[in-house]
């Protein structure tokens, strides 16, 4: 009796089967790999970048809610780099809203600016500047960098740039329509484009990448044009 009386209690003693429950919730797993998971989008290398392996949005920053608007370049939120690209992205204040540049020359960013015309820009009080009306025949498709662009900016679908005759700039075409003008570069590098559909004046910054590629910030969204510059 007494032996089998210890049995049962060696036997009690390394029983497993009653461990504490921890009841918390599961955070889940994390969608982008964690640090050193190699699940992050550009996967910590630009090595592909003309090869067909460009991810504007890994770069660029937040997918914010749409158009911010700003009284001086000073209201406009914090940028992140665009490292493949052209490094710290830069602010600046246009017709009250704000949108995204590439450093450019020494007067990058932290720009307020107004447009009486499509052509031109006026940015701290300085004289007016406007577009060379220079636009090249060109092909390309929107890839969006930050914010949610609206029709027909919301896919991958190519556009067309073709020239106007006469007038300053070229046409922003698609399937036959009409979706804005690329008026051409400006001094120290900055495009201007006007996009009605994206909230009307828009900046451009080509990329320096083997293949054309422009950055075009508009009040709705900004994005990447590849294939023109």
């Amino acid at each position: 009796m007494s032996r089998a009386l210890v049995v049962v209690l060696v036997s009690l003693a390394g029983c497993q089967c009653l461990q504490p429950v921890d009841e918390r919730m599961d955070s889940g797993v994390r969608s982008d790999g964690g640090p050193g998971g190699g699940g992050g989008r550009d996967g910590g290398s630009d090595a592909g970048v003309d090869a067909g392996g460009f991810d504007a949005g890994t770069d660029a920053g937040t997918a914010d809610a749409g158009p911010v608007a700003c009284v001086t370049a000073s209201d406009c939120p914090s940028t992140n780099p665009m490292q493949q690209f052209c490094g710290q992205l830069q602010s600046a204040c246009v017709n009250g809203f704000c949108l995204l540049e590439c450093p450019t020359g020494a007067d990058a960013g932290l720009k307020t600016c107004t447009s009486a015309t499509t052509e031109c820009l006026t940015c701290n009080g300085a004289t007016r500047t406007c577009g060379n009306c220079n636009a090249n025949v060109c092909t390309f498709s929107a890839q969006p960098v930050r914010g949610t662009c609206p029709p027909p900016f919301d896919d991958f679908q190519n556009f067309v740039v073709q020239p106007f005759s006469g007038r300053c700039g070229g046409g922003i075409l698609r399937d036959g329509g009409f979706a804005g003008v690329w008026v051409g570069a400006m001094m120290n590098g900055r495009i201007l484009v006007d996009i009605p559909a994206l909230g009307g004046a828009c900046l451009g910054s080509g990329l320096a990448t083997q293949i054309p590629r422009t950055l075009i910030s508009c009040p709705a969204c900004t994005f990447v044009a590849e294939g023109c510059e």
